[in-house]
Formats: structure tokens, sequence, C-alpha cells
């Protein structure tokens, strides 16, 4: 299994928050949906392990990537994001999209 984020990482809570306009945006395609959830947290990853990579310095371009400083922007711009950990607020919002998960 890999290595989890921090608990309250801004960048987790995001791909988070867009489950639920995502099943809308789709028509409640689930797959559609994992696939995104999954390339946008492989992508997360990526940036991540890249700020803890000295072989990786050339790849990051002109600007590079700083890890903190993409959190801190996440942050400023949806101060309360990790509200998306918040079990019963997700099942609210995915509620309130029109659609849910049940198991047959």
């Amino acid at each position: 299994m890999a290595p989890m984020p921090p608990v309250d990482n801004p960048e987790l809570a995001l791909i988070l928050a867009g489950v639920p306009d995502s099943l809308v945006q789709t028509g409640g395609d689930l797959y559609a949906v994992i696939i995104n959830v999954a390339v946008n947290a492989w992508m997360a990853g990526h940036i991540h392990g890249e700020d803890g990579c000295d072989g990786c310095e050339g790849s990051r371009g002109p600007f590079g990537h700083d890890w903190n400083d993409r959190m801190k922007q996440i942050t400023a711009l949806s101060p309360d994001i990790t509200e998306w950990f918040d079990r019963d607020q997700w099942n609210a919002a995915l509620h309130d999209s029109g659609f849910s998960v049940q198991r047959r």
C-alpha cells in the first residue's frame, strides 16, 4: 500500500471535494469519476515526490514545484478545504448531487 499524505492534506481534500461535482458533470459515470480521482491523486503524488528527488530538478521546468507553496495556495483559495475530510459533509454533498452509492 502506498504511503498516505498527511490527514489534513489540502490537495487530497480538493480531490475529495471534486467527486460530487464530477458525478453531476458525468451524469453519474462512476468509472469516469474514479479515473479522474486516480489521475489527480497520481499527479499530486508525483509533484510531492519530486520535491524530495534531487535527480528531478531539471524535469520541473523553469518554475519548478514547491509542494508546501502549492498547499498554501490551495488553502488560500479555499480556507476551509479540509472540511471535506468530514464524512458527514462529504456524504451530504454527495446526496445534494442527486447521486448515491448503494450495494446490491
